[in-house]
């Protein structure tokens, strides 16, 4: 565990850096085992620290807590702001089915 902590510190620190914690966030929702855009901003936000990830996105606290552990939603509004810090935002596409 304490080895864990470490890294999650390492990680928190480089997250200051938008582009590495876009990069991060972008990278848990490719490849294989593709996260979903919510399971990879809880990874990211569990790495980063609730509190710290809290006052970046000007979010309460609790609100942001009861996401991690999934007992809410993102409106996506809220998740837009969520990820303004980070210079991103969600995009509805809609493509004709085949």
């Amino acid at each position: 565990m304490y080895r864990r902590g470490e890294y999650d510190k390492m990680l928190s620190a480089e997250f200051k850096n938008r582009k590495f914690a876009r990069g991060f966030l972008t990278d848990l929702m490719s490849g294989e085992d593709a996260l979903s855009l919510e399971d990879a901003l809880r990874h990211m936000i569990a790495r980063m620290g609730t509190k710290e990830f809290s006052e970046l996105a000007k979010a309460p606290t609790q609100n942001v807590t009861e996401f991690v552990k999934k007992k809410r939603t993102l409106k996506p509004e809220t998740l837009d702001k969520w990820l303004k810090p980070f210079g991103l935002r969600t995009k509805l596409v809609l493509d004709e089915a085949s």
